[in-house]
């Protein structure tokens, strides 16, 4: 059967409520219309050519018992950090948004550079990896570490 799936790594954030900023004058709004705020999501890629400000993600969305794929701007999700996802659920999720190598490319290759990484979602070399792509999307859109 497919439940022999291992652990992988991935950026992870979370929805922040609507203004999506933690300070603004709407902030005790508690959705948003997909996903509720404070939700877990797996940032998988995003838009290159739009500067990465609108990304895909996958998570459970309102009322839905399975997740969901969706892009948002980069500028709704705070708490940026990399996660090993274990759920079976979730990957198999992950991997059929991969199919669309547009959106979905999971920051395999360099941040900077040309070259394509050989990173294995599995590594924990892709974990540090990721690590430095969340803090500085953290710290780009929301000033934090």
């Amino acid at each position: 059967m497919d439940d022999q799936w291992n652990p992988e790594w991935c950026i992870v954030g979370n929805l922040l409520p609507y203004p999506y900023r933690e300070e603004g004058p709407h902030a005790d709004f508690r959705s948003q219309k997909i996903f509720p705020a404070g939700a877990k999501l797996c940032v998988l890629g995003g838009f290159g050519g739009m500067g990465n400000g609108t990304i895909t993600v996958v998570g459970y969305a309102h009322r839905r018992p399975h997740p969901v794929t969706a892009h948002l701007k980069a500028s709704y999700v705070g708490n940026w950090r990399a996660r090993l996802i274990y759920r079976p659920v979730l990957l198999r999720a992950i991997h059929a948004a991969q199919r669309d190598e547009n959106t979905c490319h999971r920051w395999l290759y360099g941040y900077r550079d040309d070259q394509r990484g050989d990173y294995l979602p599995t590594e924990p070399e892709y974990g540090a990896h990721l690590a430095e792509i969340a803090a500085s999307f953290q710290r780009s859109l929301h000033g934090g570490g």
